[in-house]
């Protein structure tokens, strides 16, 4: 066994590390992982059961390693015709980067306008992820004030978490505080499609008209405790108010913040008096950050549940769906819901942006 250990010299070790991940070469990545693998002291059988390669195969490359250090392993075992793609990766790589596309047929129609080499999509498509390493990723959306530019909003988000939002948190964690997410979502009777695993398209009949399931909900940042307010007409002033003082009736030790969005029925005068009232503060989010609302996920969470590729023939058992979902969410769904439900926020600083 000690004959296929791997010791790198320290600039052995950054080249690997980096190359694992970046190089262009999909079938190098893996040499590199298997490298670093038996570097960090896994046995051949754990690094060829990471890598997905045979025992023999991870025999091999370390073979090649030490018959000529890292570029004998970058040469070794190419099999096959070399793609015409491969001259022109830098270009290709930068040019959707820049410019992402949705459809392999578009993506081959810029290289071809690129490079004026024409292949189809399934060249293409294995060009781009095993060569470059792409992957067909669904986009996201940031909400921003019509009157904000981006960046500013990004900094006043992170000024609220840092300096606001994370110090109650803390304070929370360590039993000094009581902090609660609040925020409504309305669940409209309809038909929700979503992908499922299939041999064949699978055809959800579509539900028969738009009434709203509302639900105000409170949820407790490190309990994980969910308290809703129900409806089937409108949230309001006065719906905000019933679940004020069903939070205070709660007999909750210390003080309690509930974080909030900007709406209407949340930010006025009756609701803000009834709250200082009751001793709780009221912490409310910057316009236009959902992601900073924990209780959002829980929504999404539940719609997916309750609503996704399902079919309800009446209202009546549409709102049985979501509320069986809430009921049952410090039981069978807490599992899921408590990692679901951490108290890290998406911040925008660091992600790439979908060029104009």
């Amino acid at each position: 066994m000690a004959d296929f250990r791997i010791a790198l010299t320290a600039d052995e070790q950054e080249v690997v590390n980096a190359e694992r991940h970046i190089h262009p070469d999909a079938h190098v990545r893996r040499k590199m992982l298997v490298l670093w693998l038996l570097h960090c002291g896994l046995t051949r059988e754990k690094a060829a059961g990471v890598a997905r390669v045979s025992r023999s195969t991870v025999q091999r490359y370390v073979a090649a390693y030490r018959t000529g250090g890292l570029d004998r392993l970058r040469r070794w075992g190419i099999r096959g015709p070399v793609s015409d793609f491969v001259a022109h990766t830098d270009a290709i790589r930068e040019a959707l980067t820049s410019r992402p596309v949705p459809t392999v047929a578009e993506a081959a129609e810029q290289i071809e306008h690129l490079t004026a080499l024409t292949r189809k999509p399934t060249q293409v498509r294995k060009f781009l992820t095993q060569e470059l390493g792409f992957r067909w990723r669904r986009t996201r959306a940031i909400p921003c004030p019509p009157k904000k530019e981006l960046p500013d909003h990004i900094r006043e988000q992170k000024k609220f978490l840092d300096s606001q939002l994370r110090p109650r948190l803390d304070e929370a964690v360590a039993g000094r505080r009581q902090v609660f997410f609040v925020d409504a979502a309305h669940f409209v009777f309809g038909t929700f499609l979503c992908c499922l695993w299939s041999l064949a398209r699978i055809f959800v009949k579509a539900a028969s008209g738009r009434q709203r399931f509302n639900v105000l909900g409170a949820w407790n940042a490190v309990t994980r405790e969910l308290l809703t307010i129900t409806n089937i007409t409108v949230v309001n002033t006065d719906t905000m108010c019933e679940l004020l003082r069903a939070v205070a009736t709660r007999g909750l030790v210390g003080p309690i913040t509930l974080v909030l969005d900007n709406a209407r029925y949340q930010r006025n005068a009756v609701v803000i008096a009834l709250a200082q009232e009751l001793g709780i503060e009221l912490l409310f989010l910057p316009s236009y950050s959902p992601n900073l609302n924990l209780i959002e996920r829980l929504w999404r969470f539940t719609q997916r549940k309750a609503a996704y590729g399902r079919y309800h023939p009446t209202f009546a058992e549409f709102r049985a769906a979501v509320e069986d979902v809430l009921d049952r969410v410090s039981t069978t769904h807490a599992e899921k819901l408590a990692s679901l439900m951490t108290l890290n926020f998406q911040e925008f600083d660091d992600v790439s942006f979908l060029a104009a």
